[in-house]
Formats: C-alpha cells, structure tokens, sequence
C-alpha cells in the first residue's frame, strides 16, 4: 500500500513496522508514547499505523461474552429434573443482532463444542448436527476459535471428528453465500455438515462428513405409495440415520418455526400441512429440525420426514450422549416454554441467554 504525502511523493508503508506497532500495542499493552520511543518514530506516526493495521483487518478484536453466572445458576435449577446437566447464559443481543443474537451464542456454544470433543476419550468423536442461523453461527465461531487458537488445534487434529445430518432433507440447489436471503448452510442440516466438513480440512483436520438425501421424488411421490412402498422406502433412507442415532455428541437448534418462511418453504415441499396435526387455538409452539412440536412440548410425527426424532432425542438425552441446544432471544420463550412441559427434553445442555433466562429470575416460582 502506498500513501501519497503533500508533496506528492510517495511513501510505502513498512508492514513490518505496522506489525510490530500492532503487536506492541494489543499484546503487550504498551501506550504509544512508548512504542515511539521503542522504535525511535513519531508518536502521530504510531497512530497512523494503528489505524491503518484495523482498516486493513491486521488487528481484528475478538469480543468474548461473559457468562452471566448467577442466571445460569437459577436457570439450572429449574431445568435439573428435566434431565438439563449444564447451562451457558450470555448477555442479550441488541441492535442488529437483538432478534436471535447469533453472535454471542455462536462463541459460547462453539466453545462449548470444542471443549466436549476434545474431552472425549476416543480417537474419534461423531457429531449429529441440526440447522438454523444460530448453528451457522456455531460452526463459524468454531473455525474462527480454531485458527486463533493453535495448541487446541493441534489437539483437535489428534481425532477424527465424525459429521452427521439430523435430518435427511435438503433442496439440490445449495446457496453458500452468507449474503444470500436463505443461505442453504442454514436451513439444511447436510449443507452444514458439508460447510464444516470443508472448513476442518482446509486446516488440516481428519473429517469424515456423511450427508445423504432422498431425491426430491421421494417427497413429492410419497403421499401416493402404497402403505408398504412407503414403509420401504423410509427403511431405505432412514438406515442412513443408523450410525447418526449413536453419535457422541448433538448440536440443536431451536425454531419458532411458525412465522420462519424459510421453514414455511421445507413444509411446502414435504407436502405437509400443520393444520391437520395441531388442531387446538395455539398450534405449533416450535419446531426442531423441521419437526414441529406444540404448545406441550409434544412432537408431530411425519413419515416422510427422515430424522433423528424428537423422542429419540429425549430417550438420548438421559445417557452419556452429549445433546447441545442453543436458542435466544424472547421470540423462542414460547418455545423452550412448550418443551418444558415435557418430562423429558430432547437435550441435556443449554446455551441461551438472559432475554430468556431472565424469565427465571423475574420469577423464582415460575412454573413452566
């Protein structure tokens, strides 16, 4: 890069100079007046390459939400009896990200699931996951902790990591772009799969990523098979799920569902209609890799839909499976509201953040 001075001249920026400022300044926290007199250069001239280190993406700040312990604590009171063994709590989002606050929680989970899979004491760990825009989220926060973190890289790269679907649907036209309306990395569980399958082995990772699908025919056929061509057919796709079903770890995304055209979109090309499956005023309360539950935390069961059930999950969670849900934002409390009437939830570990765990401490005896 070259920067033209007042007399027309130009003057080359010295990169590493610019990087040695950098460092200086973010690592060892020494002021600019002190990286001038370090390096013998004007004190304007140690700003001039701060600024321009951040306008390039030289320095790049990594912002880390706190855990917010006492509501994790409160929250974990709640959730124990229905099989929840741990919590993470971050504070809301607000501004751009006040709706599903995708950020925050993409870092705790990602640092969550990096954790697990590595404290797992096999050399290779399998990992069964679900879609959305907070699970985009995790999986890019995940690579991002990776690369800024080399020593738990190297760690990683000792294990095979194993990548399943939840759930066997997807569209053949993928979008991967971020900037696309529906990035297909966000509504299909195989899509991610396959975006974190080719983002572990560009660094250097052992993965393995199975991602399946029926032909769209399938779909679109199935309401007019006889009952036992349908049996077959869902025997043929469903044994896919087999080695998905016994996965070390799950990571879950929850959806409302209702109001997400995205999921309105999946619904139109299984040919299913809610109406016929909730009857009662309040219908669908949200849905978990495309399976629609309702306002008791009850799932509706769709033959054509090949997944990891709901009640599969539930029956995991109470093993040693490790089963990550991540959710935010008040519009999920309906939601999460709706599966605590269960029992059992279809996942052990929580991460969400305090616009819903707050519900517990404005409340101490809420009953869900």
């Amino acid at each position: 890069m070259a920067i033209r001075n007042r007399r027309g001249q130009t003057n080359r920026t010295d990169y590493g100079e610019l990087v040695e400022v950098a460092r200086l300044y973010f690592q060892t926290g020494a002021t600019q007046n002190v990286i001038a007199d370090s390096l013998k250069i004007p004190q304007a001239r140690v700003s001039r390459l701060l600024k321009q280190a951040e306008e390039e993406n030289i320095v790049q700040h990594v912002i880390f939400p706190p855990p917010l312990r006492r509501l994790e604590s409160l929250l974990m009171r709640e959730l124990r009896d229905k099989g929840v063994r741990d919590t993470r709590v971050v504070p809301r989002g607000i501004g751009a990200s006040a709706a599903k606050n995708e950020d925050n929680l993409g870092i705790v989970t990602a640092e969550y699931l990096v954790d697990a899979i590595l404290d797992h004491p096999g050399d290779t760990v399998s990992l069964c996951m679900s879609c959305g825009n907070t699970l985009l989220a995790v999986v890019m926060q995940f690579i991002d902790f990776l690369r800024r973190n080399p020593d738990v890289l190297e760690a990683l790269k000792q294990k095979t990591l194993m990548l399943y679907p939840l759930s066997l649907y997807w569209e053949p036209t993928l979008r991967f772009n971020i900037d696309s309306e529906y990035p297909s990395t966000s509504i299909y569980p195989s899509a991610l799969v396959v975006y974190l399958a080719m983002q572990l082995m560009t660094l250097g990772c052992k993965v393995i990523a199975h991602a399946p699908k029926p032909p769209l025919d399938f779909y679109r056929e199935f309401d007019d098979m006889s009952q036992d061509e349908q049996s077959r057919q869902v025997t043929k796709y469903s044994s896919y799920l087999d080695q998905a079903k016994s996965a070390d770890i799950f990571l879950l995304g929850i959806g409302t569902g209702q109001h997400d055209a995205r999921y309105g979109t999946v619904l139109d090309e299984l040919g299913i209609d809610l109406t016929e499956q909730f009857a009662d005023d309040e219908g669908m309360a949200g849905e978990i890799g495309y399976q629609p539950f309702d306002s008791k935390g009850q799932f509706a069961h769709f033959p054509k839909l090949i997944a990891v059930t709901g009640e599969e999950l539930a029956a995991l969670s109470k093993n040693n499976t490790k089963i990550i849900a991540t959710l935010g934002g008040e519009q999920k409390i309906p939601a999460l509201r709706a599966l605590l009437q269960r029992d059992q939830l279809p996942f052990n570990v929580l991460v969400t953040d305090e616009a819903i765990a707050s519900i517990v401490d404005r409340d101490p005896a809420q009953t869900w």
